[in-house]
């Protein structure tokens, strides 16, 4: 049996619903385990250390980004960055301390080149997919945005890089279960076995990795 991994959940305040709440509804809905994940200007300690946490940093400049990569490097388990603007994709994909980089469609360009992807590559930053575009835009923007989603999924097929999909829920309602986003996954170019493994192998080769140097850090 998969051991499936949502690996973009955010909590209170952020979010509406508790780390705890989300965990729970996620266990439900057939997930081995969650990560709650905030975006950077949310952050905060949390004592719980049954939960893992992940960062998605926003940042609007490299150096910034850069310096924000260091803070919570030591701070969270997953360090994703908020792609977008084409400094930020490429300073991502070239920081082997970042482990996703999330929504690169959502700028000018929108689109990564085989430059960035083979960048990701060799730092082994995986591409994040986050699906409730389908349920959280409408119409000509859905359209768009999930035009450009299929071609990054593409060039990062092609060259290797890892491909991580989740909800990126902000409350136990827009969660969805691991075959409602498998499926998503599809619609997006993803095979039956890249999706399965873009929700279980991929994530939990990702948090593994890290509270290995976590525990080896010590």
């Amino acid at each position: 049996m998969q051991k499936y991994v949502d690996i973009g959940v955010h909590a209170f305040p952020e979010g509406s619903d508790t780390a705890q709440k989300l965990r729970n509804v996620a266990l439900r809905l057939g997930f081995f385990d969650i990560v709650v994940t905030a975006h950077s200007p949310h952050w905060s300690s949390d004592a719980n250390s049954s939960l893992t946490f992940g960062v998605e940093i926003i940042s609007k400049s490299v150096r910034d980004l850069r310096k924000q990569v260091t803070f919570f490097r030591e701070k969270a388990t997953i360090v994703g960055v908020h792609g977008g603007d084409e400094r930020i994709n490429r300073a991502a994909c070239k920081d082997d301390r970042v482990d996703l980089l999330m929504h690169p469609e959502s700028g000018k360009k929108g689109v990564l080149s085989q430059v960035e992807a083979k960048l990701a590559r060799k730092n082994q930053v995986a591409l994040g997919v986050c699906l409730s575009y389908f349920w959280k835009t409408e119409n000509v923007e859905r359209s768009r945005v999930l035009t450009l989603q299929r071609k990054n999924v593409a060039v990062c097929q092609k060259l290797g890089v890892p491909i991580v999909i989740m909800s990126d829920a902000n409350s136990c309602y827009d969660m969805r279960s691991p075959s409602q986003l498998k499926a998503l996954a599809q619609i997006l170019g993803l095979n039956h076995l890249e999706a399965d493994i873009a929700l279980s192998k991929n994530p939990l080769s990702i948090m593994a990795s890290r509270k290995e140097e976590k525990r080896g850090g010590l």
